[in-house]
């Protein structure tokens, strides 16, 4: 699988075929000796596809070469620092818009280089768009891209050890060779590995180069954590693998690849799968893989010369469909349309704008969904104007009142779950009016968490009330809401935070202040009276 996906990758790329089998070699070895998972298989990838064929087109395969070292050294930081443990949070239904999305880039960007149109059409949208592109096809090559598909799709069938995909290529080249003649082929390759020689930094930019770089690392970094994370779900592994190593890797590998002017590298999900379904164990398969490139790079270069670039194109759109996973995606619109959106909402993000847009997009909308969903306010509000009415229906511990007090008007509301930008606008109906309680009483006791908005919304309501001759008053503020409540708490709330229902109504002075009680002395510790003055005795 690596062989040809490796030239199909450059070549698509604007570069010689030669780039990608140098780069599957020097960055297969480096990744597989020192990646932090025992599975992963680093390489070429179509994820890097689109922006690598951007900067080819911006400045030149140089500008390739030294972007590629560029980036392969932030990676090398990102790892130093630990960056890796954070492509855990990201939630699994991003993940899965991630490969969706590079499924349809490449349906989106090879289309039209199996019907050998990409110099009028760069998208599979405006080919599909032009009645008129028909008369412009190469059908041989179409063919001979059909023929390739149909092997990859059915031989597995059959056995699973079939090798499908370089099955499909030779019978896609031979009948290129049989039928064609002066058709779009690889062309010459090396039979041995260049020496690294450092980047040439002539004629090009670096300033405007050093963004590409960084999109570069960033790309290949989260791509080959993605990947690292679903092969550990594939494999069911009880220890997570390193992540932080998996970026010091991936970033060596990047290096060595850049150093011998080859293609920018990653984790590869389809490579690392496919090697697990073989019966990969350790990461000598990872490592042996890419020895078996080289081999194949010397002893067979004059045969890979003459594949196809139109059998090549057909196993980019077999894979950009399995990466579609459509079983997957029916499946989840039976389960959960919300987490369909996320993935749905990722992919096309990716396919419409970028890689970075479309992982933004979904992680913003996946978090929308889960405040929606573990966040949602409650609150249940209850108005009361006499003692019997406070006794049995409150939320909060009534307190004993003898007698109800005159003109007994309150509104008693306990709030449970968290008071979030998303739900705070529902506390608005404790001002609901008119006419207003004297006292509106709010338990926190049920409340997780505050924030800005939360805080700010009662804020409003103290101050509205208060214009209306009413009373806040917060009870049961659990300890961990204090700190959110500090910034209102000492101008605003002062004298509104109490611990109990009667704390809040002898606060708003609804209740009488209890009368203080006269010491009570004990008669041996009486006080000795005075002497008698000396008028006294006489009278």
């Amino acid at each position: 699988m690596a062989l040809p996906l490796n030239v199909a990758l450059a070549t698509a790329a604007g570069l010689p075929a030669s780039v990608g089998l140098v780069s599957g070699v020097v960055a297969g070895i480096v990744g597989g000796l020192l990646s932090g998972s025992r599975y992963q298989v680093t390489g070429p990838e179509a994820a890097l596809l689109p922006l690598a064929a951007a900067i080819v087109a911006a400045h030149g395969a140089a500008g390739l070469v030294i972007a590629t070292v560029l980036a392969g050294a932030m990676q090398v930081v990102l790892g130093l620092v630990r960056a890796g443990r954070f492509a855990r949070l990201i939630p699994r239904p991003v993940v899965m818009g991630f490969t969706v999305g590079i499924g349809l880039l490449l349906l989106n960007t090879q289309l039209p280089r199996l019907f050998a149109v990409e110099d009028t059409h760069t998208n599979a949208v405006a080919l599909v768009t032009d009645r008129t592109w028909g008369g412009h096809v190469g059908w041989l090559g179409v063919a001979a891209g059909a023929l390739t598909a149909l092997a990859m799709v059915t031989l597995p069938r059959l056995h699973k050890r079939i090798p499908a995909v370089l099955v499909g290529l030779t019978l896609g080249t031979v009948l290129m060779i049989t039928l064609g003649a002066g058709y779009d082929a690889v062309g010459a390759l090396p039979r041995s590995l260049p020496m690294p020689t450092l980047p040439s930094f002539e004629s090009v930019n670096f300033a405007e180069l050093l963004p590409w770089a960084v999109g570069l690392a960033l790309l290949a970094s989260l791509g080959s954590l993605l990947a690292t994370s679903s092969l550990d779900t594939l494999t069911g592994a009880r220890t997570h693998s390193d992540l932080d190593q998996d970026l010091i890797a991936q970033g060596l590998a990047n290096m060595a690849a850049g150093l011998i002017g080859g293609f920018p590298v990653m984790g590869a999900i389809v490579r690392a799968s496919a090697s697990i379904q073989a019966g990969a164990r350790t990461r000598a398969a990872s490592v042996l893989h890419a020895v078996w490139l080289f081999v194949a790079m010397a002893l067979l270069a004059s045969l890979v010369a003459r594949i196809p670039i139109a059998a090549l194109t057909a196993i980019l759109l077999v894979v950009g469909v399995r990466l579609l996973n459509l079983e997957g995606l029916v499946a989840m619109w039976n389960q959960s349309k919300s987490t369909l959106s996320v993935v749905l909402v990722t992919a096309l993000g990716i396919a419409v704008f970028n890689v970075f847009a479309g992982i933004g997009a979904g992680l913003a909308l996946a978090s929308l969904l889960y405040v929606r969903r573990h966040g949602a306010l409650r609150l249940e509000v209850q108005r009361v104007t006499d003692a019997s009415q406070l006794q049995r229906g409150l939320h909060v511990q009534a307190p004993e009142l003898p007698n109800s007090p005159e003109g007994l008007d309150l509104v008693v509301a306990r709030v449970d779950g968290p008071i979030l930008f998303i739900n705070h606008i529902k506390l608005y109906e404790l001002a609901e009016g008119p006419p207003w309680a004297k006292l509106v009483v709010v338990d926190l006791s049920r409340v997780s968490l505050v924030d800005a908005a939360g805080v700010a919304t009662l804020q409003y309501l103290a101050e509205f009330l208060a214009v209306r001759s009413a009373h806040l008053a917060l009870v049961k503020v659990p300890p961990h809401l204090e700190a959110a409540l500090e910034p209102i708490s000492q101008h605003l709330l002062e004298g509104r935070m109490h611990g109990s229902l009667e704390g809040a109504l002898l606060g708003a002075g609804l209740l009488p202040p209890a009368p203080l009680e006269e010491p009570v002395v004990h008669p041996a510790h009486a006080p000795a009276p005075a002497p008698a003055t000396t008028s006294a005795a006489h009278a």
